[in-house]
């Protein structure tokens, strides 16, 4: 900055009565932090949603999930080597022995469809923490069941719920062979994910294997690691010792797809709010032209001076920029709160048939911040240099004249 610049720049900060707290002024920092807070709001809650979604996915399924090749249900033999196997890996959490399947649940005329899973009774921390009523640790005659399940049904905790399992591989002429049984519903599950939560239900080993009317064996192994990101690196090691009998598939095989779809709409909504920048930046513009014709005279005096045009262009910069970036800090912060305000608020809740799930976060990250501001930025200071092509257009001598 030269020293020209910068006593005009110290002369405009020390009076700001005649220039800060100008009409076209307030009303350009009031369109830049509206602006920049909902575009920082709709990015750190997009932010939340897509984080959130990614944890719920994490906790409510296997990093990987192992199991036989031909569909078949796996061995006592077979779950030994393979527990033993992925047990001697450092970054391997917990591996548990899982029996799942799907049935119908029901409550006097409603009928849903549900997946049950069993595990055996000392794994029950695979899902405790997401019993919200009850007991995790169940006995046999026992079941915990999701809560929208519950909803749907109409039940509560200490009802009886029956669950009824169709052979559909024992077709006979005389009907489709089912198991059914009433059960006590002595938890409820809730992990935050509506497709898991309006769905599942677990049993004890020994009633999944009643319903199934099979005497041994489970469905597949749940693998969690320290991790889930080397979940697909991990999968491919653990098939090349195992063999091709068995098939190991990491989360993201069914999440990916998913996770990249909401990253996608997170950055095409902060496109989209992006324009309300570019909106409140013809304020900009209707400021810079005002200051230009407003201070005309001051232009063509220090013209004549020998001040050049490059000069009053950066002092113009100097003096709107520095309050558009003011601007678009207290919109970081504007937004900051807003998207706080929107989290804590209690009367709408996503709906999780539609979201995937039912709670409304925010988070911020640096990242997220850097990236609002430089773009905020950007667009205020094209908005700016856009007006100032007017400089030179200006008619110096005439402006002289017509003042004396």
């Amino acid at each position: 900055m030269e020293r020209l610049e910068y006593f005009f720049l110290k002369r405009y900060l020390k009076a700001p009565k005649r220039n800060l707290f100008r009409f076209s002024f307030v009303f350009m920092v009031l369109g830049i932090m509206l602006s920049v807070g909902i575009l920082s709001a709709g990015l750190h809650l997009f932010q939340g949603y897509e984080s959130t979604l990614k944890r719920l996915l994490l906790d409510s399924f296997a990093h990987i999930g192992i199991s036989s090749s031909t569909g078949s249900l796996l061995s006592e033999e077979q779950t030994a080597l393979i527990l033993a196997l992925a047990t001697e890996k450092d970054d391997v959490v917990s591996c548990v022995p899982m029996l799942n399947f799907q049935l119908m649940a029901q409550s006097g005329d409603k009928i849903r469809a549900a997946g049950l899973k069993a595990y055996p009774e000392d794994n029950y921390q695979s899902y405790a923490p997401y019993v919200i009523a009850g007991k995790p640790n169940i006995r046999e005659s026992e079941v915990i069941v999701g809560h929208y399940l519950l909803q749907e049904l109409g039940l509560a905790l200490g009802d009886s719920i029956n669950l009824n399992y169709p052979r559909l591989d024992q077709i006979t002429p005389l009907g489709i062979p089912n198991a059914q049984f009433n059960y006590r519903i002595a938890g409820v599950y809730r992990s935050g994910y509506y497709e898991n939560d309006r769905s599942i239900v677990i049993s004890s080993i020994a009633d999944a294997r009643e319903l199934m009317m099979n005497t041994g064996g489970y469905s597949k192994i749940e693998i969690h690691l320290q991790d889930p990101e080397q979940a697909a690196l991990r999968s491919r090691d653990l098939v090349s010792v195992l063999g091709y009998d068995y098939v190991a598939i990491p989360w993201n095989y069914y999440a990916e797809s998913l996770l990249r779809l909401v990253a996608m709409e997170k950055w095409l909504i902060f496109i989209v709010f992006s324009f309300l920048v570019l909106i409140a930046g013809i304020n900009v513009i209707s400021t810079v032209s005002t200051i230009i014709i407003d201070q005309k005279t001051e232009i063509a005096v220090l013209k004549t001076l020998g001040a050049n045009t490059r000069s009053i262009r950066r002092m113009l910069i100097f003096r709107v920029g520095l309050v558009g970036i003011l601007a678009v800090l207290a919109g970081q912060v504007f937004g900051a709160l807003l998207s706080w305000l929107v989290e804590k608020q209690t009367f709408y809740q996503l709906k999780g048939d539609v979201y995937f799930i039912d709670t409304l976060g925010a988070q911020i990250t640096l990242p997220n911040l850097a990236i609002i501001f430089l773009v905020a930025s950007l667009l205020v200071f094209v908005c700016i240099l856009i007006p100032l092509r007017q400089i030179e257009r200006l008619q110096i001598i005439e402006i002289i004249r017509n003042k004396h």
